[in-house]
């Protein structure tokens, strides 16, 4: 790629002695067709754009600039020197990061823009930097070089990128074991505790809590209150350790049928029923999902702990 300033060959990681570049990183992309897929997005979103641009409808500047403050919020680029430095840092330019503040704020358009080779490369590549995408290929690199090494200490695994993403595969597959997963659900069997609740939700505390008086005082229903007070009413099923903060310490001890609240979940207050409360179990689908995450992200961090060293910060 001959758009980014020379900051495609830059080192992002090495291993066994060999340095991996951004170029490397793109090609194993391009190797799960992951970059591909890349492109289509970029060129949907180039198409969305000259529709709208053409009907004087794209964002607003006022938008854009929101939009730019929470990228910078997550991305930790408080201050304009932050800002500028990681751009130059990756070669991109103010004006390119704008755009594609712009373009985060649509959706893909069915048609492909066309535009010449090396701009279209140059957008791609400014999506793929602060879309954080290009951060993920690397990782997942890493993740395939790392575990090829473990597999065959003596390999050249960049000089085969094509069978890169099936020895991952079949290392994650090897770690899948059902007596570990078992495990991990029981060292995790709290926060995994699946939790069916009913909220009652308003902004005023004082109905909130008058809602928690008439069902803990009068027995009526939480359905049936929620109506009277004009409240949100509604219906969750989810882990413990996803609850809000502020809910998931009453919850802990909770049991089924019992009221929790009132209590403050950021500018709203609450009042919830526990309607259903059941231990962690690999027939949960959500539960075998989070068990499996757990145990292949450590297994793989492992890996790539041992065989990795880290140039660029990601």
């Amino acid at each position: 790629m001959t758009t980014t300033g020379g900051v495609a060959d830059t080192t992002v990681f090495s291993a066994a002695g060999h340095p991996f570049t951004w170029v490397e990183v793109i090609d194993a992309a391009r190797v799960r067709g992951e970059w591909q897929a890349l492109q289509r997005q970029v060129a949907g979103l180039l198409s969305r754009e000259a529709e709208l641009s053409a009907t004087d409808a794209l964002p607003t500047p006022e938008a854009t600039k929101v939009a730019g403050t929470a990228w910078r919020y997550r991305n930790r680029l408080l201050s304009a020197d932050e800002l500028k430095e990681w751009l130059t840092h990756y070669g991109v330019t103010v004006p390119e990061w704008m755009a594609e503040m712009r373009r985060s704020l649509t959706d893909p358009a069915d048609g492909l823009a066309q535009l010449p080779d090396d701009q279209f490369d140059r957008v791609c590549w400014v999506h793929a930097v602060c879309s954080g995408v290009l951060t993920d290929f690397a990782r997942m690199l890493a993740e395939e070089v790392a575990v090829a090494l473990a597999e065959q200490p003596d390999a050249a695994p960049w000089d085969h990128l094509a069978a890169l993403p099936d020895i991952r595969k079949r290392f994650c597959t090897a770690q899948l074991r059902e007596p570990v997963l078992a495990a991990e659900v029981h060292n995790n069997r709290v926060g995994w505790t699946s939790l069916e609740l009913q909220m009652l939700i308003h902004p005023d505390e004082a109905v909130t809590r008058e809602a928690a008086m008439c069902v803990a005082v009068d027995g009526r229903e939480l359905a049936d209150v929620a109506a009277d007070a004009g409240a949100r009413l509604l219906q969750q099923h989810l882990l413990l350790d996803d609850a809000d903060p502020a809910l998931r310490t009453r919850l802990l001890g909770a049991d089924t049928g019992e009221l929790v609240g009132p209590l403050s979940t950021g500018s709203d207050h609450c009042v919830g029923m526990v309607l259903k409360r059941l231990a962690p179990s690999l027939d949960d689908p959500e539960v075998r999902r989070r068990a499996e995450d757990t145990v292949l992200h450590r297994a793989l961090a492992t890996e790539v702990n041992r065989h990795v060293h880290w140039h660029e910060r990601l």
